[in-house]
Parts: C-alpha cells; structure tokens; sequence
C-alpha cells in the first residue's frame, strides 16, 4: 500500500428482520369469525325456537282445557275486564245477601247500596243498565250497553242447588271458581258471560252456553287443578 493511501473501511452489514406471513393468514382469520358468528346465531335459533315451542306447548295445553265457548279473563279487552271484575264484587254482595236475608237482591238495590258494577259509574263509558230475573233455582243479572253495537252485553248467573238432590258443599279445598258457598250448606254455582248486545231476546238464561253467550274464567280447568 502506497504511504498516505487509505483504504475505505469496512463496515458490518445492516441486520433486517423480515416476518414471513403465509399468504392465506388474513383469509383464514376471516373464516374464523365467519364460523364464530355463524355459530352464535346456530345458538341464538336454537334458543328462540326452544322458546317458541315452550309457549306454543303452553298455549295448547291451555287451549285443550277451554271448551268452545269459553274464553280467559287475561284475552279480554282492557275495558272488558274491568266490568268482570265489578261482577265479581257484585255477585260476591248479592251472595252475602242472599246468606243473611234468604232473597237475592235486586239490581236496584244492589245500586242503591252502590255496589259496582250496578251502581253509576262515572268510568262506565258504555252505561250499562242492570237487570235481574229469577226462575227457580237460577238467578240472572244482565247488563246491556246503551249502544249495543259498540259493547257486548254480561252475565252474572247464580244457580242454587236443588234442595233434595243438589250437589253438597266439598272440602275447602275443592272448591273452583265456578263455586261459592251459600251459607255453610249450600254450594252455589256462579258464573260470569259475554256474548253480543244486538238482537237479545227477553227469554230468561238458563242455558248460556246454548244461547250464544261465552263463559269468563279466569283459569283453564289445567291450571285450575295444577294448583290445587
């Protein structure tokens, strides 16, 4: 080497790291949340038609226990409801009469002492007028609408127990909502109906069921013994 030359100096090589990803790593991420969420909505089907079937299964277990003219207090119109429920205070007033007077009282009576649903009602868009009539062992309560079109007419219906061969009170824990005890001896029969105000007759109801009127329960006849 000639004096004073210098050589260039080496130096070391740069390090690089290079990541070697596989050309399909992007692609088989998306199938995995592809498979994920399809998965989750398998689960979330699954969920909603063991849901569905459930309340399908309810719903004819129900259904099986209504004869065809009844129908469930909880189908029922809103405003429907609330003049059963006035029937039910006012059959349970007429019974308690009943028990201490031995007649049962009539609809005026019954609104002189303001017992609802016979008494005035300032909610009562409707104005149901309230009748009463009695034949033998049955005893009639009917409202009517003032437009019968618009509001169905009701029915309370008492039915006391032949003296001779009626039916006898049974155990507390017998007894149904279709049934009220008349004193301690006596088992009554009360039920509640609906049917179209247009075209009633004046006959007096001994037979709802054959004259066009639906039965108001409050439970089917399942679950009414699931209970007890």
């Amino acid at each position: 080497m000639a004096p004073g030359v210098m050589w260039p100096r080496r130096t070391a090589p740069e390090i690089r790291t290079v990541e070697v990803v596989s050309p399909s790593r992007f692609d088989e991420a998306g199938k995995v949340v592809i498979a994920a969420g399809y998965i989750v909505l398998c689960l979330l089907y699954v969920y909603a038609f063991e849901q569905q079937a459930r309340r399908d299964a309810d719903a004819a277990k129900g259904s099986a226990t209504l004869l065809p003219y009844q129908v469930l207090f909880r189908d029922l119109p809103a405003a429907e409801q609330r003049v059963f429920r006035a029937m039910q205070e006012g059959s349970g007033e007429a019974v308690r009469v009943r028990t201490s007077s031995g007649n049962w009282p009539t609809a005026g009576a019954l609104a002189a002492s303001e017992v609802p649903p016979f008494a005035l009602d300032v909610l009562d868009k409707e104005g149901y007028r309230w009748a009463d009539r009695r034949e033998g062992l049955v005893v009639n309560y009917l409202g009517v609408p003032s437009a019968p079109v618009r509001a169905p007419a009701f029915l309370v219906m008492m039915r006391e127990p032949d003296p001779v061969n009626g039916e006898r009170p049974p155990p507390p824990s017998v007894i149904d909502e279709e049934h009220q005890l008349l004193g301690k001896d006596v088992l009554l029969h009360v039920t509640y109906w609906k049917r179209s105000a247009t075209n009633l007759d004046g006959r007096m109801v001994v037979d709802p069921a054959r004259q066009g009127w639906q039965q108001i329960r409050l439970k089917t006849l399942f679950e009414e013994m699931d209970q007890r």
